[in-house]
């Protein structure tokens, strides 16, 4: 009987190391990539990088656009300002003061 079961604990001792041995190759064996393989892992991996940079751009260039147009806004705003007359023909210095006024507040602002 206690020959038995150290028969038992030896062949499962060596049919484990067998097992452990047979699976470590099969994983070794399924990390190797082929070539095929690799230069399609790289290729995504390019794209993806590649589709990144593209949206990074685009986002940078919707925001310089919305800076532009608010800017051109402000200018127009501003000119509209500066052109108005009176009944005569005569510049609103009234408007001019309010433009000036925007201005000298902007300054502030930031300092």
């Amino acid at each position: 009987m206690a020959t038995n079961s150290v028969e038992d604990r030896l062949s499962s001792e060596i049919s484990s190391a067998t097992d452990q041995h047979e699976s470590s190759y099969f994983q070794r064996k399924k990390r190797r990539l082929h070539a095929d393989q690799r230069a399609r892992l790289t290729y995504q991996k390019i794209l993806a990088e590649r589709k990144a940079e593209k949206e990074k751009r685009q986002l940078e260039r919707e925001k310089r656009q919305q800076v532009l147009e608010e800017h051109a806004s402000i200018k127009r705003r501003m000119n509209k300002a500066l052109s108005k007359k009176s009944r005569r023909g005569q510049p609103n210095l009234n408007a001019q003061i309010e433009v000036l006024l925007v201005k000298i507040e902007k300054r502030m602002e930031k300092s």
